[in-house]
C-alpha cells in the first residue's frame, strides 16, 4: 500500500493480480454495503479477500476484555484482509464506514494463483513487507505533536517529485494522520500562506 493512502504501489499489484485471478474464474463480484453494515465478523471462516471500489471500511478488533479497537481503515482503490489468505478465520470485524462498493474475490482462487505463479507470490511478499514498514512510519508520523509538522512529515514522505497526489477527501486524510478535519484544513491553509505548500484539486505541491 505504501502508506495505505498511496495508490500505485500495493494497489496496482493487488488489482493486477486479481485481474489474473478473475481470468482463472475466481468469482470476483461487486457488493454494495450501507454505512454500518458488517462485511464480515471476527472469527468468521475466511472465504474472501476484498478491494474497495468506492467509500471506506473499518477493520475493528475486539480484545479479550470486549473492547473494540479500529486497527485499519481501507479507502477506495485499496485491498484489505490480505493476511486472512493464510488464516482459517478473520481476526477482526469489517464494517462499512460509508456507503461502500467492494470487489470480493474467492480466497481459494487467489491461493491457487499464488501457488502456480511464484512471481506473483514474491510480489505479494514484497508489498506486504512494504505495508509493515509504512504502517510503522505512519505510527511515527501520528506521534508528532505539532499538527503542521505532522502534515509536513506525511506530505514529504508521500510526495512524488515534490507533489502529493490523492483521490479521496481531505476528511479521509485528516482521519488517516489522526487530526480533526478542521485542524487539517486550518493548518494546510496556514502552510499555504507561509509558501510551504500549494493546494490544487487532487494534489498538494511542496514548495
Amino acid at each position: 500500500m505504501g502508506l495505505v493512502i498511496r495508490l500505485g504501489l500495493w494497489t496496482g499489484v493487488v488489482i493486477d493480480m486479481f485481474l489474473d485471478v478473475i481470468s482463472h474464474d475466481a468469482k470476483g463480484k461487486k457488493h454494495t454495503f450501507n454505512k454500518g453494515d458488517r462485511v464480515f465478523t471476527q472469527s468468521d471462516v475466511v472465504d474472501s479477500l476484498y478491494v474497495v471500489l468506492s467509500g471506506r471500511v473499518k477493520l475493528i478488533r475486539e480484545n479479550i476484555e470486549g473492547n473494540s479497537l479500529v486497527i485499519h481503515t481501507a479507502y477506495a482503490g485499496e485491498s484489505f484482509a490480505e493476511a486472512s489468505l493464510f488464516s482459517s478465520e478473520y481476526h477482526c470485524h469489517c464494517v462499512a464506514d460509508s456507503v461502500v462498493e467492494l470487489l470480493k474475490f474467492d480466497k481459494s482462487g487467489i491461493l491457487e494463483l499464488l501457488n502456480q505463479n511464484p512471481e506473483s507470490m514474491m510480489m505479494l511478499i514484497k508489498e506486504l513487507t512494504g505495508q509493515i514498514r509504512d504502517l510503522r512510519l505512519l505510527g511515527e508520523i501520528k506521534s508528532i505533536y505539532s499538527a503542521k509538522d505532522r502534515i509536513m512529515a506525511f506530505l514529504s514522505y508521500e510526495a512524488q517529485d515534490g507533489v502529493f497526489y490523492y483521490s479521496y477527501s481531505l476528511l479521509d486524510l485528516a482521519q488517516k494522520i489522526g487530526l480533526a478535519h478542521e485542524t487539517l484544513y486550518r493548518n494546510l491553509t496556514s502552510l499555504e500562506n507561509e509558501g510551504k505548500v500549494s493546494k490544487q484539486e487532487g494534489s498538494i505541491t511542496l514548495s
